[in-house]
């Protein structure tokens, strides 16, 4: 985007009035021009014929050159339209009165001719300055629209006030001790070193234009616009040009430059807005989340704790016959299990939805993963048969061991639990172009319709009086699968039953093992 010339009324009548001694040359010669083409035509033009020919002279000075040349060529074809075609010929005297009414009327009409072709060419130039400073202010709402903070958007705002007024440019936003101290700098360097930064500070505490062009702080290298809030009643940044001329900027640049800076405000508190909504966002869905954890497990929490304590009391208290004591011991610890996965899921889904998850990659076989995941619930699946096909040529895996096997175990839990004992669980693993895929599928019942996406919602349970849990197993699984770029999905097995499918990305290729003979070496 070219620079924003000067574009006042003034400036441009002053620069289409002094345009130089070359556009008078030019007038004259294109008077003289039509002196040569009048007289080349001899007597084969009337008189009224010969003065459109000077008419004609007088407007182009006036379109090219301006007020002042066209004055001169009004009055040069006057006198040569005496000295040449008006008897007697060859002398400005006049010999007949009413020739002096011709004159007038052709220097009035060459001044009128004159007028008309300068407002042309001043509402020509309003016009281009218009269309100049439509096309910034919309090629700036264009850009910050796109910008998603407010660094972003002050850069924005900088880089466009540095391409409009063709100097430098920044915009200040205010650091830890509330004054402006960060920048955001396009084009030239600027100086915002002793008044040029005294001009920003005081822009920044009253609100108003200062620096250079302005009564406050004059002498300053730079303008200062404060970027205030949409109701006025706060800064929240300035905003520093340095027009390329050095010159104060023009009264039109100065409102242009208002208008400017007005946009980028809107853009800042916008972005600002934005942030404030999206932290309080935030807190709303960490409310909600506190408030559906207390909901949802204080039933899961108390039932295990309920029954190891009243196991323990009677253990202790001796209430009870030798026979019973392994079954108070084994209720114990399978209550105490229950326990330690619930908090494990919900530990889990805290580090999950805080960001905190860091996954630790390395290479890793799939029948390992699978192997310490069933190691881990044997107890849970006693009764209950698995059959796994790993085939022994499976890529190995980029991936963090423990995370992903908690993400199988849930799986393969989520099976156990919402299938009748006895009831067979198959986990399938095979290669792809995609990726590795890991397939746990059992004959249970199945997903309802509808909930093949929700199963991996948090706190959702599908049939709640069936089973118990917090319904967070899913979730977790999930959110582990997706910190490994990967995908989880739900889907109906065919014959009967759930089948979940885990596709894991491959991560380039696996270093060798090194064979005997390297490892003597």
């Amino acid at each position: 985007m070219p620079p924003d010339e000067p574009d006042s009324h003034t400036q441009e009548s002053e620069t289409v009035a002094a345009p130089g001694a070359r556009g008078h040359l030019c007038a004259a010669a294109m008077v003289a021009l039509a002196t040569a083409a009048g007289a080349f035509a001899g007597g084969h033009l009337a008189p009224p014929d010969l003065v459109a020919l000077y008419l004609l002279a007088i407007g182009a000075a006036a379109a090219l050159f301006g007020r002042g040349p066209s004055l001169l060529a009004a009055a040069l074809s006057v006198l040569a339209y005496d000295f040449f075609f008006v008897p007697p010929y060859f002398t400005l005297a006049v010999s007949e009165a009413r020739h002096l009414l011709t004159f007038a009327t052709m220097f009035a009409a060459g001044l009128a001719i004159s007028g008309l072709t300068l407002r042309v060419r001043r509402q020509e130039h309003e016009a281009r300055s218009r269309e100049r400073r439509t096309a910034a202010l919309y090629a700036l709402a264009r850009d910050l629209g796109t910008a998603t903070d407010r660094e972003q958007s002050a850069l924005v705002a900088a880089r466009h006030a540095a391409d409009v007024f063709g100097g430098g440019a920044a915009v200040l936003l205010p650091g830890a001790d509330g004054f402006p101290s960060r920048r955001a700098q396009a084009g030239a360097a600027l100086d915002l070193s002793g008044a040029g930064g005294e001009a920003a500070r005081w822009a920044f505490e009253h609100g108003r234009a200062t620096g250079l062009g302005t009564q406050t702080v004059p002498d300053a290298p730079v303008v200062c616009v404060p970027l205030r809030s949409g109701l006025g009643m706060e800064t929240l940044a300035v905003l520093a040009v340095a027009p390329a001329c050095g010159a104060p900027p023009s009264v039109e640049q100065g409102r242009f430059l208002e208008t400017f800076a007005r946009q980028a405000a809107l853009a800042l508190e916008r972005a600002r807005l934005a942030g404030e909504a999206q932290a309080a966002s935030l807190r709303a869905r960490t409310e909600e989340t506190r408030s559906s954890v207390l909901s949802a497990v204080s039933h899961d929490l108390r039932t295990p704790l309920a029954a190891i304590t009243g196991a323990a009391t009677a253990l202790r208290d001796g209430t009870v016959a030798d026979s019973e004591r392994t079954g108070l011991l084994e209720m114990i610890c399978e209550e105490a299990e229950r326990l330690e996965r619930l908090v494990r899921n919900l530990l889990d889904m805290t580090r999950l939805e805080s960001g905190a998850l860091t996954v630790r990659r390395e290479w890793v076989p799939v029948e390992e993963i699978v192997g310490a995941a069933l190691a881990r619930l044997e107890a849970r699946l006693a009764g209950r048969p698995v059959r796994t096909e790993l085939p022994p040529d499976l890529p190995l895996l980029h991936a963090d061991p423990v995370l992903l096997g908690q993400a199988v175990l849930n799986l393969v839990e989520n099976a156990a639990k919402h299938t009748p004992p006895g009831t067979a669980i198959d986990i399938r693993a095979f290669a792809r172009s995609d990726g590795t895929v890991l397939e746990v599928a059992d004959r249970g019942p199945g997903l309802a319709p509808g909930t093949h996406e929700r199963v991996f919602e948090k706190f959702f349970r599908g049939e709640p009086a069936a089973t118990r849990g917090a319904g967070l197993g899913l979730a977790v699984c999930r959110g582990i699968v997706e910190a490994h770029a990967g995908a989880v999905v739900a889907l109906d097995r065919e014959g009967g039953g759930a089948l979940f499918r885990v596709t894991l990305p491959h991560a380039g290729e696996a270093p060798g093992v090194p064979d005997e003979a390297e490892e003597a070496t």
